[in-house]
């Protein structure tokens, strides 16, 4: 349809599942396809970098038409740079945009946008100020939740946004999958004033994937490159870390184990007192916050606590809140008997571990001396263990391991802090213990011998229970990287195959999965039989160890 000389493309909306209910876009006009383009008249020469910008415009198109949003009254629009222009400029003239509704407003804001450009050239970033050119020199997004907050400096079309009725504001840095270089930014514009927009970020994400473009993910760190020797040590830092978290659960039976860190400053949120550094989870309730996540190693035991370990991977402790915020506010150890009986302020994941039956959780600060940065282990112990009585068996462990592993320091041994219910009169009571012994003599005190043995008997009769499973945490090692999923063992191997050669970028019919038996001899997985034997092999029933490794023709 033509509304004042904006040409768009009605949407197809489906007529069934849920997304029926949401806006689809009404695009602007047709995009050809580079080859097309070149094909149809292959007596002009056109540059690469023309046939480039061409593809990148047609894969923006194809990706609007299948993106759908919770308000109608949107618009999103694309910020280019130009092929040629020096000093480059970002401009969305001839870039593909789409209208939720194509109201008077929307279309209006749309054109006043065609006649503004901005500079990105590196040597002029001091002379033109505005949100997408923002994006994309620095590679990350910028949000507000309305657009009056912004200095009008910050923000030069903020008097038109006014006019429009715009408040909800995302700009996104579009990236090139292949090569990894900032190719545009997308604009997202909206009447409401959002307190989130991590669902259109989300969205956008796993659409524009399906193009072969890639823009940020919430919860999930989105930077730029690092270096193959920042990467090596990255990779290796996890290794250790996930190793010493399985020998600690592996050994005294614990359901689930997760590593905290510091969220990561990636996002710009602006406020009515300017610009500022926030987290990825593109939320306001996380803005001029330190937050904490879980974007690092996990080990799983138990597979009734997936609800939980689901619930972490999306929700951010403020730092000091939580077992795990404490210990990473004190830099020590802190326990708390049972976490469901803390408030969701304190600990928002409350209700997820009812769920899961988790109640018992202890967490220590843990340095790595080469990467300079600091974690914090959280484990959660049986639902019958909730007292700190078991807390000094589980840091001998983690002591042994971590001199095993190498490169880390434990936290303050001489205390721990135990977490309580706000009526419980051990809230926040620092207790003199035996830790500091534990963490500096490889000797476990003997007050603690006749529970180990009890435990041990525990353990050995619970052994003996025969125990089917229908899903695992599979556990697979490509050369020096580590992947951990869950799998239902009845899907096969076929299935299992594909699954393990999407985590490494592989092609499933080039892998073969092994695992190593009670000989130490490496063992051949060639049918669906050999999966049983495999768990078996792992001395658990409940998680498959397997080595991957490709197959040379």
């Amino acid at each position: 349809m033509m509304s004042d000389k904006i040409i768009l493309e009605q949407p197809t909306v489906p007529s069934s599942g849920e997304s029926r209910y949401m806006t689809y876009l009404w695009v602007s006009g047709y995009v050809e396809p580079p080859e097309e383009l070149h094909q149809s008249d292959p007596s002009q020469s056109l540059a690469v970098g023309s046939l480039y910008h061409q593809g990148i415009k047609y894969k923006i198109r194809a990706a609007l038409k299948l993106l759908y949003f919770r308000e109608q009254h949107v618009l999103v629009q694309f910020w280019s740079p130009g092929v040629d222009d020096k000093p480059q400029r970002l401009t969305t003239i001839d870039q593909p945009f789409g209208l939720g509704v194509v109201s008077e407003e929307l279309c209006f804001y749309r054109r006043e946008s065609k006649h503004k450009t901005f500079l990105v050239d590196k040597d002029h970033e001091e002379e033109d100020v505005s949100s997408p050119a923002r994006v994309f020199r620095r590679g990350l997004p910028e949000w507000t939740s309305d657009i009056t907050d912004y200095m009008t400096k910050d923000f030069p079309q903020q008097d038109c946004a006014i006019r429009c009725n715009l408040h909800g504001y995302l700009a996104l840095p579009v990236f090139d999958s292949t090569t990894r270089s900032c190719v545009g930014v997308l604009e997202f514009l909206t009447i409401s004033k959002l307190k989130d927009v991590a669902y259109e970020v989300e969205h956008i994400h796993r659409v524009l994937k399906t193009v072969n473009l890639a823009s940020p993910q919430v919860f999930e760190v989105f930077d730029v490159p690092a270096s193959n020797v920042s990467n090596e040590r990255s990779n290796n830092e996890s290794d250790k870390i996930y190793d010493i978290l399985k020998r600690v659960c592996d050994t005294h039976r614990l359901p689930l184990a997760q590593t905290w860190t510091l969220s990561p400053f990636n996002t710009y949120f602006a406020h009515e007192n300017g610009i500022e550094k926030g987290c990825c989870s593109f939320d306001t309730r996380c803005v001029g916050k330190v937050c904490m996540s879980t974007a690092l190693p996990r080990y799983v035991r138990d597979m009734n606590t997936w609800a939980f370990i689901e619930a972490s991977k999306t929700c951010h402790l403020e730092k000091s809140r939580g077992v795990a915020g404490r210990a990473l506010s004190s830099r020590a150890f802190c326990f708390c008997g049972d976490v469901t009986k803390l408030d969701v302020e304190e600990y928002p994941l409350v209700h997820y571990a009812h769920i899961s039956r988790l109640t018992g959780c202890f967490a220590i600060f843990l340095h790595s001396i080469e990467g300079k940065n600091d974690f914090v282990l959280e484990f959660f112990l049986p639902s019958d263990i909730n007292d700190s009585r078991h807390v000094p068996d589980l840091v001998q462990t983690l002591k042994q391991s971590i001199e095993a592993a190498s490169g880390f320091e434990l936290g303050d041994g001489s205390s721990m802090e135990i977490v309580g219910s706000p009526t419980e009169s051990s809230v926040n009571e620092m207790v003199s213990s035996d830790l500091e012994s534990v963490v500096s003599d490889a000797d476990v005190a003997d007050q603690w011998s006749s529970t180990k043995e009890d435990r041990k008997r525990k353990r050995d009769s619970d052994t003996e229970q025969e125990q089917s499973t229908s899903t695992v945490m599979v556990n697979v090692t490509f050369n020096k990287s580590k992947k951990q999923f869950a799998f239902p063992l009845f899907r096969g191997l076929s299935k299992l195959k594909r699954k393990v050669a999407k985590r490494f970028k592989l092609e499933s019919q080039r892998l073969k999965l092994e695992y190593i038996d009670e000989y130490n001899d490496k063992i051949l997985i060639c049918r669906n039989d050999d999966l049983k034997p495999a768990l078996a092999a792992s001395g658990s029933n409940c998680s498959m160890n397997l080595i991957c490794s490709e197959i040379i023709y």
